[in-house]
């Protein structure tokens, strides 16, 4: 029996969302919601679906995906979570720290599934690299993270929930033994707009690791890379082309000749064999979640980190200015 779902936001994401629900086995687009009725009613029109302006229509649906504006995805989640129904967020889970964390805690307390839009862990290279490392390399000593794009007239969230907490993401995911709860950075918000822009952060990893992380609206080309340093391998990763790139230094040589000093590096492109787009596998793995095949408090235990962090950064530096904080204890 196929599991009935309601979309509430149909703006450019909740459209990818209703492409991808419309095109996945198992599952029925049973309701679009929106502020805007004409917005809702286009969405609803992918999988003939039913729309409207009010939230409670996802009411008596088996799941909802929740991507509405991010300010007031906290209102939207205790009013669905409030009435038993399993929710994927859209990132950020809320802009304010203390609101994703009660969404997260009443997730937990009413035992009601919550997951959150990290769309980054399902792709295919990221997985590829975990396998690797798993069996060859092993952890993370340092990672190296850029998410640029060009400028986007309907950014409107800080570049740093934006773009930046992805790779914050990623990074956590990828150094098993999670953030050591210290960050310095700084955020930049561009001179015609109060909106952070740019923003550059260091994290330090449970034992020593370090994670930089680079993310920009102002660029003039899409980058999506992240490059991980294991004590065997320098994997690099493309993230918007899904390839991945493995390093082994061999040795150092001095030749006498005037070749001079050169370092040998084994270069080796790992077949990537997971397969399939992403938002469609983060799909998956929350309707896995619904039906009670993944674990809900392993997957309410991941989101909090990758906010707490960028929690640190978020609305700090405007102008450039550098800062080095600790979360509480």
């Amino acid at each position: 029996m196929s599991l009935r779902l309601a979309l509430i936001g149909a703006g450019r994401m909740g459209a990818h969302h209703a492409r991808v629900l419309s095109q996945s086995p198992g599952v029925a687009l049973d309701v679009v919601v929106d502020r805007d009725p004409g917005r809702a009613e286009l969405v609803a029109s992918i999988a003939a679906a039913r729309h409207g302006t009010d939230p409670d229509l996802a009411l008596g649906c088996d799941a909802a995906i929740v991507a509405t504006t991010a300010e007031t995805h906290a209102e939207v989640a205790a009013r669905l979570l409030g009435t038993g129904i399993p929710l994927l967020v859209e990132k950020p889970l809320s802009p304010l720290l203390e609101e994703a964390r009660l969404i997260v805690g009443t997730s937990r307390s009413l035992g009601v599934p919550v997951t959150c839009g990290f769309v980054e862990r399902f792709n295919p290279v990221v997985r590829t690299a975990e396998r690797l490392m798993q069996e060859d390399f092993g952890p993370a000593l340092h990672l190296v993270g850029i998410r640029h794009s060009p400028p986007d007239a309907a950014g409107g969230l800080s570049v740093v929930h934006d773009l930046l907490i992805h790779d914050v993401d990623l990074a956590l995911r990828l150094c098993a033994g999670g953030w050591a709860g210290q960050a310095v950075g700084g955020i930049w918000a561009s001179p015609w707009s109060a909106t952070a822009e740019i923003a550059d952060c260091t994290l330090l990893l449970a034992g020593g690791t370090v994670a930089t992380c680079s993310a920009s609206r102002m660029s003039q080309r899409k980058v999506r890379s992240l490059s991980v340093a294991t004590e065997r391998a320098m994997l690099e990763l493309d993230l918007l082309r899904r390839t991945i790139t493995v390093y082994q230094h061999v040795g150092h040589l001095t030749a006498l000749d005037d070749a001079g000093y050169r370092a040998q590096t084994v270069m080796d492109l790992p077949f990537v064999r997971e397969a399939g787009e992403p938002l469609a596998l983060q799909l998956a793995h929350f309707l896995a979640l619904v039906r009670g095949e993944a674990d809900p408090e392993l997957e309410r235990a991941s989101l909090l980190g990758p906010h707490e962090a960028v929690a640190l950064l978020q609305d700090q530096a405007i102008g450039g200015l550098a800062f080095t904080r600790a979360m509480p204890a």
